[in-house]
């Protein structure tokens, strides 16, 4: 899919002169940048855009607005909800993001490795930047191209060909392609008539907020690490040597489609489990496959790669969602997370932490409560 030459940014900010070198930066990154305070935005401004990021805070003393309540949106949450049914009104297709540096504030409670996806769900955007970290050029172009690329909706007969997303994924032509998609199936993806009722919006709400948060066809590095059954250490080594062909086949899962640059490396969970499946079929199948998968790793890395020891590795989370690391199976709970989708990986903590951490113990999974509440009896 082509990307456009000059996508178009339009930035809602009460301040425009405080955007000068804002816009001079997404300029560099190829960026045309449009800015106009709430009041200015017209029609043209909308169906031009590709990517509408709204400041959350404005000064409304100093614009122009009715003084009747409902006719002004109280911040930029409010002023989106505004836009995106001017967009829907409009058909047209543009991604609405918050640029704040209230992330915090805004989220409460919300699990912090996945804030930013929730809040943005629960506010009716596509995405959340936060001012100083990832409210830069790069993510900005980056939600440029996917939006534009999700132009096959746009036509009536563009869900026929969508095919699961392959080529806006960047799916690679691979002995597991197929396999891919039909993980990418599993997890439900809007890619027929509520895909084009939204002009694709749907499609990307679905994979900012549902897959690039959470394990299912597209996996971290500590995950990829566990089912390769090697320590993330090892794991980031093997990736990073150059010119072994243990690395080539790695790159070779790695997921380098739209939106890879908001959040930390993914990889191809397909690609990975048929590179170990191929791997034991060309082992001794007298060896444990602990064993068969060490040999084979070495032969193909160059030297000695060392394995998890681990019968059944998971990975655990803490009470933010966030990874923590890796653990035998029969150490650890299941947990019930808030938001956590039916298609992802089953969350785990350690039995232990579950045990002496109340806000991670509230969420251990019906079935297995009674392995932490018999602790110490």
């Amino acid at each position: 899919m082509k990307r456009p030459a000059n996508p178009v940014v339009l930035v809602i900010d009460d301040e425009p002169e405080v955007q000068q070198g804002f816009t001079a930066v997404m300029g560099m990154e190829g960026l045309k940048v449009v800015v106009r305070r709430p009041h200015e935005v017209t029609v043209s401004d909308l169906k031009e855009a590709h990517v509408i990021a709204i400041d959350y805070v404005f000064e409304w003393a100093t614009l122009p607005h009715p003084q009747e309540l409902s006719y002004w949106p109280a911040d930029g949450l409010a002023l989106a909800g505004v836009v995106s049914r001017h967009l829907t009104r409009l058909r047209t297709r543009a991604s609405v993001v918050l640029r704040t540096g209230a992330v915090s504030e805004l989220a409460g409670d919300l699990p912090r490795q996945v804030r930013v996806p929730l809040l943005a769900a629960q506010s009716g955007l596509d995405w959340i930047l936060e001012k100083g970290t990832t409210d830069n050029a790069e993510n900005i172009r980056e939600l440029a191209d996917a939006s534009a690329a999700l132009e096959p909706f746009f036509r009536s007969e563009g869900s026929l060909t969508w095919n699961e997303g392959c080529d806006w994924l960047r799916l690679p032509a691979s002995d597991w392609q197929e396999a891919a998609l039909a993980e990418i199936q599993v997890c439900r993806p809007p890619e027929h008539v509520v895909a084009s009722y939204t002009s694709g919006s749907a499609w990307l709400r679905w994979f900012t907020q549902r897959i690039l948060p959470f394990p299912a066809f597209l996996v971290s590095d500590l995950r990829a690490a566990t089912l390769l059954h090697v320590s993330l250490a090892q794991f980031r080594a093997i990736t990073q040597s150059k010119g072994t062909e243990l690395s080539r086949r790695l790159q070779g899962c790695a997921y380098n489609g739209h939106l890879a640059g908001l959040v930390e490396p993914r990889w191809w969970r397909a690609g990975l489990e048929h590179l170990v499946d191929e791997l034991l079929i060309e082992a001794d199948p007298s060896l444990p496959v602990p064993d068969a998968l060490a040999s084979r790793y070495a032969a193909l890395h160059g030297g000695p790669v060392q394995v998890l020891p681990y019968e059944r590795p998971v990975v655990t989370i803490d009470a933010d969602y966030k990874e923590d690391g890796v653990a035998e199976f029969e150490e650890c709970v299941r947990l019930a997370p808030d938001a956590w989708p039916v298609f992802a990986d089953e969350p785990y903590a350690l039995r232990e932490d579950a045990v002496d951490l109340p806000e991670l113990g509230a969420m251990v999974s019906r079935g297995d409560r009674g392995r932490v509440n018999s602790v110490g009896m």
